[in-house]
């Protein structure tokens, strides 16, 4: 069974590109691996609607203000630390004077590790899905490239072609085996992107909640696509009838 088989369900595709957003670098890229070579197709929606510090950072200021209203500061701020000067400046020129007053007097005073800023990147990244699935971000306004179709699964699976053919070699059916299993605990989010809020590192309640509420958010969207099928299914019966 392809990896992708258990999202191909209305709001599959979300929930999938969740998390592939919330991994870690190293698995993420092993992830998108193992959907290239069995449905290329949706290794390129997927590449295309995930969502990254980059392009957040590139939205806006209308948007990033949003972000800003609802991202922990020391968090956002310890994310900011992976941009580049001219990066960091343009990001700073299109928020408020009070809001970049505060990131940089942040900023001065904090000096992460590489694995704290990497947590705190995906924490922003977290919250905006956070703000896209409850409608406060609208990306037809943002970013156009980054809007979902409804029943968007079925879309891609009316453009995808057959699979390529994959090797039947032991060990490679286990990798990917091992890989698959991982999924629905990626669904829950690593505990090392919890955010710094309380002290460097440590975990924070509030963020798991916030968590939660994505994945519950997501789920009913799943529900109401689901819903909206079987109500066109049986409005098509009727006429019929």
């Amino acid at each position: 069974m392809a990896m992708v088989d258990r999202y191909k369900k209305a709001g599959g595709f979300i929930q999938l590109l969740q998390v592939i957003e919330t991994c870690g670098p190293k698995k993420r890229e092993q992830l998108m691996t193992i959907i290239q070579q069995e449905t290329p197709k949706w290794a390129e929606a997927l590449n295309l609607k995930m969502l990254s510090f980059t392009k957040i950072m590139s939205w806006p200021a209308e948007a990033l203000m949003e972000i800003i209203a609802s991202v922990n500061t020391l968090a956002l701020s310890t994310a900011l630390k992976s941009l580049a000067e001219d990066e960091l400046m343009v990001f700073l020129n299109k928020i408020g004077v009070n809001e970049r007053r505060k990131i940089e007097q942040q900023m001065k005073e904090t000096n992460p590790s590489a694995n704290e800023i990497s947590a705190c990147l995906m924490k922003v990244i977290n919250e905006t899905r956070l703000l896209i699935a409850s409608g406060s971000l609208k990306m037809e306004k943002v970013d156009n490239s980054l809007v979902i179709p409804d029943d968007y699964e079925n879309i891609l699976e009316k453009a995808s072609t057959k699979p390529n053919p994959t090797s039947n070699k032991g060990s490679e059916a286990a990798s990917h085996l091992s890989v698959v299993n991982d999924i629905d605990d990626s669904l829950k989010l690593d505990p090392s992107f919890a955010a710094v809020s309380n002290g460097a590192g440590s975990p924070n309640e509030l963020d798991s909640l916030r968590r939660k509420i994505v994945e519950l958010t997501l789920q009913l969207q799943g529900l109401k696509k689901e819903n909206m099928v079987m109500k066109d299914k049986l409005d098509k019966i009727k006429k019929i009838a």
